[in-house]
């Protein structure tokens, strides 16, 4: 730390602080990370979405979708 001057000492004392407190957190976040890392194949980083939520998004897009073809068929006669 010889070459830091006292703001940038600051900021790593900050930095260093903060990572004592979310140490924790960090862990299991960096532990989760690990594992995906671990497993084969393009899913491994993916995002894990149930079922309900897919069926939810499938229903707003069938709901959105009936709604913009009725007011273009409503418009056009």
């Amino acid at each position: 730390m010889d070459g830091l001057s006292p703001r940038e000492r600051l900021v790593l004392a900050a930095i260093e602080l903060e990572l004592r407190r979310s140490g924790e957190h960090l862990a299991s976040r960096l532990n989760e990370f690990n594992e995906r890392a671990a497993q084969e194949g393009p899913r491994r980083y993916a995002d894990h979405v149930s079922r309900t939520e897919v069926a939810v998004v499938a229903v707003m897009v069938l709901v959105l979708t009936t709604i913009v073809t009725l007011v273009i068929v409503t418009c056009g006669k």
